[in-house]
């Protein structure tokens, strides 16, 4: 028991890839969503966690929240309860915002969401790079698990993948439908 808590706590914190994540699904109406976020390069096991759980903090720090104050609402006044929740959920955020220092801002990040039909082929464009950064990356790492490429050649296409980001040059911001950050 002890050790699947430790693989799952592992497997929440790491992630499935040491580059990042990249997400295609579908949404209302017919449209699809383009996201992928690339961590910078060379970024260690534990610097990633960081960033992650201060990423994370919106669900996490929510889940605590609510937690926080259905537990302690049985033991003080409600209002109580709820001023200690909002303590110690915006504590945490706040220690979680400072482990992860200044990678926060390194992490680039990629939306975007095409209506379907489209006839803006500029909105287009970006959710096909976005796409195939991300399809990039995936075969990346099934090359490298497979045996195919080395580490060394994995980390120069994630660093390739990380500067065709980068901002306002490959994917310049698209206003409410998506941006890069």
């Amino acid at each position: 028991m002890t050790n699947t808590f430790r693989q799952l706590c592992r497997l929440l914190l790491d992630g499935d890839t040491v580059w990042g994540t990249v997400e295609i699904r579908p949404q209302r109406w017919g449209a699809t969503a383009y996201r992928i976020v690339v961590y910078p390069p060379g970024i260690t096991s534990e610097e990633r966690r960081r960033v992650r759980v201060w990423r994370g903090f919106y669900a996490w720090g929510t889940g605590l929240w609510l937690a926080s104050t259905a537990i302690l609402s049985g033991f003080t006044e409600p209002w109580t309860a709820v001023a200690l929740a909002c303590a110690v959920s915006l504590s945490l955020g706040a220690i979680a915002f400072a482990r992860a220092g200044s990678l926060r801002a390194a992490v680039r990040t990629a939306d975007v969401t095409v209506a379907v039909p489209n006839p803006d082929r500029a909105l287009l464009l970006r959710a096909r790079q976005v796409r195939n950064i991300g399809v990039t990356m995936v075969r990346a790492d099934h090359s490298m698990r497979d045996g195919d490429i080395s580490v060394a050649d994995h980390e120069l296409i994630w660093h390739h993948a990380y500067a065709q980001l980068e901002h306002n040059i490959v994917l310049p911001s698209v206003g409410r439908y998506g941006g890069v950050r």
